[in-house]
C-alpha cells in the first residue's frame, strides 16, 4: 500500500465500514483517485445520493464529487437520475450504481492490469539492457 494513503485519512467518517474503507485504500493503490474511490464506495454503501449527500458521506468537496461523478459516468458505471426542481433552477441529479460493485470494478481492474504489463515490459527491457551492458 502507497505511504500516503492510510485509513483515516481517506475516509474520516463512521458511515463507510472497514472493509469499504479496505476498498478505498486498494483503488488508490492501483491508481483510481482518492475522490472516485469514495464516491464508488459511499454510492455502493448508501445507495442512490444526491451531490450533497456525497459531498457530507464522502467527506469531499463539491467540485470533487463532480469531478469523480464525470469520471464514473464515461466509465458507465454510474446512472444519473434527473428530478425537475421545485420552482427555479437547475434540475437535482441523484447519482447511483448502473452495475452490482463487482461489475464497476472491473474498469480499475483492467486499468491496473494495463499498468503492470508495462511494468512488467519495462523490467524485462531494464534486465536486457543490463545483460548486454556486462558484456
Amino acid at each position: 500500500m502507497a505511504a500516503s494513503v492510510s485509513g483515516d485519512a481517506l475516509v474520516d467518517t463512521d458511515t463507510i465500514d472497514g472493509d469499504s474503507k479496505e476498498m478505498v485504500e486498494l483503488l488508490v493503490s492501483l491508481g483510481a483517485d482518492i475522490s472516485t474511490a469514495k464516491t464508488l464506495m459511499c454510492l455502493h454503501v448508501h445507495g442512490p445520493s444526491k451531490s450533497s449527500e456525497l459531498q457530507a458521506k464522502c467527506d469531499l468537496r463539491q467540485p470533487d464529487v463532480s469531478i469523480s461523478i464525470n469520471k464514473l459516468n464515461k466509465l458507465e458505471i454510474i446512472r444519473v437520475i434527473s428530478s425537475e426542481s421545485k420552482g427555479r433552477g437547475r434540475p437535482s441529479h441523484i447519482y447511483e450504481l448502473a452495475l452490482p460493485l463487482n461489475q464497476a470494478l472491473i474498469p480499475f481492474r483492467n486499468q491496473a492490469k494495463e499498468r503492470l504489463a508495462i511494468l512488467q515490459n519495462q523490467l524485462s527491457r531494464l534486465s536486457e539492457l543490463a545483460d548486454s551492458a556486462s558484456d
